[in-house]
């Protein structure tokens, strides 16, 4: 193994291609990076630098060797920095869809603190579909419709169900009784992320031959979500998303079938961290917190 100085010292000199470059970005002296390329070359046994004067250039070697020098610090500075995240003052990090966020997870938060007052947790999201981020996540509550691959782990929280909601009042002009065919004539709103979620609902409902309808599209289920509940449209969501609306009856569900999507909504980490207190922690206590509340939760949440 090179010495360790003596490879910071060749990396920057061959980067910025002058030893006293070097130097100034390492706060040692000109003499001390000379020492540390010197060094370097007769451990590899051979010369790494051509000198001229003041200036230097790279021999063969020398690149090839500063490829895998600049690769290796470059892995030893990521690694510190994860395990400087990871540390036990440091904030357990969630990642999750806004929509999430807003509509069911915000509310836990507060509980799992009671529960967990030593964990200190940041919350990020992102408004559209996106993939586990294993730097810069801890755990993240996603919509899962793939298979994950091995260096992840996941516990399902909750089925993915599909379901229409909307204000009572934009089915003023409707018969009692709603089938699905009568959302035909009604404005649709999708989720542009999710442009299968109506298909796979008018198919449940046994609707093959849908056709072609106009919709009104969004980002995020939680603005298909609020234009629903002022009357804007029809909105298909995709999880437990609206239960409180639809107890206050500011929604209703036009037609009550909820289907199946094809996926389901799971809480995802890595899995070199499965034994992570703060990540056992959290999983444990929200997929507990779920099946609480799934023992009581309304239909739409509990896919029936």
């Amino acid at each position: 193994m090179p010495p360790l100085n003596a490879l910071k010292g060749f990396e920057a000199a061959a980067r910025l291609l002058s030893f006293r470059k070097a130097a100034d970005e390492l706060n040692v002296t000109h003499v001390a990076i000379s020492h540390q390329v010197r060094q370097l070359e007769d451990d590899l046994g051979c010369a790494l630098f051509l000198r001229e004067g003041r200036t230097v250039a790279l021999t063969e070697e020398g690149r090839v060797f500063y490829d895998y020098a600049r690769q290796a610090l470059e892995t030893l500075v990521t690694g510190a920095g994860i395990i400087r995240r990871h540390g036990p003052d440091a904030d357990l990090r969630i990642e999750t869809y806004i929509t999430v966020a807003i509509r069911w997870l915000s509310p836990r938060l507060s509980r799992f603190h009671a529960a967990h007052p030593e964990i200190n947790f940041s919350l990020n999201t992102r408004r559209t579909e996106w993939w586990f981020d294993e730097t810069n996540t801890d755990v993240a509550i996603m919509y899962l419709d793939r298979d994950l691959p091995g260096s992840l782990r996941a516990r399902t929280l909750f089925e993915g169900t599909l379901y229409p909601v909307c204000s009572p009042s934009i089915l003023g002009d409707l018969s009692p009784v709603v089938t699905p065919a009568d959302l035909f004539g009604l404005p649709l709103i999708e989720v542009s992320s999710a442009p299968n979620d109506w298909r796979d609902w008018f198919r449940a409902a046994g609707v093959e031959n849908v056709p072609a309808l106009r919709y009104t599209k969004v980002d995020t289920y939680a603005l298909a979500l609020e234009m629903a509940i002022t009357g804007a449209g029809v909105a298909m969501l995709n999880g437990p998303f609206a239960e409180e609306e639809l107890r206050r009856r500011e929604l209703v569900l036009p037609v009550d079938l909820v289907a199946r999507s094809r996926g389901e909504w799971a809480v995802l980490y890595r899995a070199d961290r499965e034994r992570d207190r703060k990540i056992r922690a959290f999983t444990d206590w929200l997929v507990a917190d779920v099946a609480n509340e799934h023992s009581h939760a309304g239909p739409a949440a509990r896919g029936t």
